[in-house]
């Protein structure tokens, strides 16, 4: 099974964050790529079974929250290329995340009720918590 692990970072916690998530799931036996999303190669989405993308939270302190437009530019050509159901977002934030993930599936044209996973830092360290998230999303795109 191959994940695909993407991220703008504009200071490095992103970054930090999505090289953990890579490495969780590299030591849970995937086939990981890791990649900023400005050095990755859209036509290479189409060998990953699991598309694990996100950015730093833009807006005002609590009200706001907003994908960096870097984020969605460069996001928008892989609309729809991995089912919404193996696709996990994850963002970094200093107070809230606010509408950040319903914002996040807009852009990647999932409708807003549909289910995603998704994972947010304030340190961009991977927790327990997120580790039970990255699982259930591996349980998940095993059993379809």
């Amino acid at each position: 099974m191959k994940a695909i692990v993407l991220y703008y970072s504009h200071k490095g916690k992103t970054a930090r964050y999505a090289r953990e998530i890579a490495l969780y799931l590299w030591s849970k036996g995937l086939h990981v790529s890791l990649s900023s999303l400005s050095d990755f190669e859209p036509s290479k989405i189409k060998e990953a079974d699991m598309l694990i993308t996100g950015c730093w939270t833009c807006g005002w302190f609590v009200v706001g929250q907003h994908p960096h437009q870097t984020w969605c530019e460069l996001s928008k050509p892989l609309a729809g290329m991995v089912p919404p159901e193996r696709t996990l977002f994850f963002t970094t934030y200093k107070i809230r995340t606010g509408s950040m993930f319903r914002r996040m599936k807009k852009v990647m044209e999932i409708p807003p009720d549909t289910q995603s996973y998704e994972l947010r830092s304030r340190t961009g360290m991977l927790t327990a918590d997120d580790r039970h998230i990255l699982d259930a999303l591996i349980y998940s795109t095993i059993h379809q």
